[in-house]
């Protein structure tokens, strides 16, 4: 019989991750339209300064990796930018602004909780770690993409993730975790899914930061 890949253990937290999110005023706003665009830009500069460090973590971990899984880990993500790069514009973020972002109390714990698995526990956590950012963005985005958001800006981000090009990115994140997994004994894999499951945490308290445009004063 085949054994179970690792991350299809981790389905059902990212299902909960998932309905908790739809039903996050931030997406429903995003979603009917109503969010304020106000509160839009501050989260993409706030998710501009996280997909910085996300990438220096991706460079960090293919470091790690086999050439093969490496190759792999660095090319993700590249639509995505691209996708970014388009809001950025609507919005008339400019690189000054996005540059001059701090981190928000939430957006500084998740970023030091995705550092902390690779120093303390290695590159399998760490991977699993940066897991949720494509898997649950990605199931929110497949769920709205057809619902057709009234504000274009809003209904773009959403069809970003439902994308060919990011669900391709998501499942070869997964193999990536999968194979990390394999020789690794039941405490490795419990390490693995605390990353995974404080991530999911992370992901749905960003939308929350974003929605009341968290201060540290």
């Amino acid at each position: 019989m085949k054994e179970t890949q690792f991350t299809a253990t981790l389905t059902p937290v990212i299902e909960v991750a998932t309905a908790r999110s739809l039903a996050h005023p931030f997406i429903v706003g995003l979603s009917d339209g109503t969010l304020p665009l106000a509160t839009f830009r501050y989260y993409l500069r706030q998710d501009h300064q996280y997909l910085e460090m996300f990438g220096r973590l991706h460079e960090v971990l293919a470091a790690q990796l086999n050439t093969a899984l490496a190759q792999i880990l660095t090319s993700l993500g590249e639509g995505e930018d691209l996708a970014r790069q388009r809001l950025h514009a609507e919005l008339k973020l400019s690189a000054v602004e996005l540059a001059a972002t701090k981190p928000a109390p939430t957006n500084y714990a998740y970023q030091t909780h995705m550092a902390y698995q690779n120093q303390a526990h290695g590159k399998a956590a760490l991977a699993a770690g940066l897991l949720p950012c494509y898997w649950l963005y990605n199931e929110v985005g497949r769920r709205l993409a057809q619902k057709h958001s009234p504000n274009p800006l809003y209904q773009e981000f959403f069809d970003s993730y439902a994308s060919d090009d990011f669900s391709s990115s998501t499942n070869q994140m997964r193999a990536i975790v999968d194979e990390l997994a394999v020789p690794l004994d039941e405490a490795a894999h419990e390490q693995m899914r605390q990353a995974f499951v404080k991530s999911c945490y992370y992901e749905e308290q960003f939308w929350q930061m974003a929605y009341e445009q968290q201060r540290w004063h």
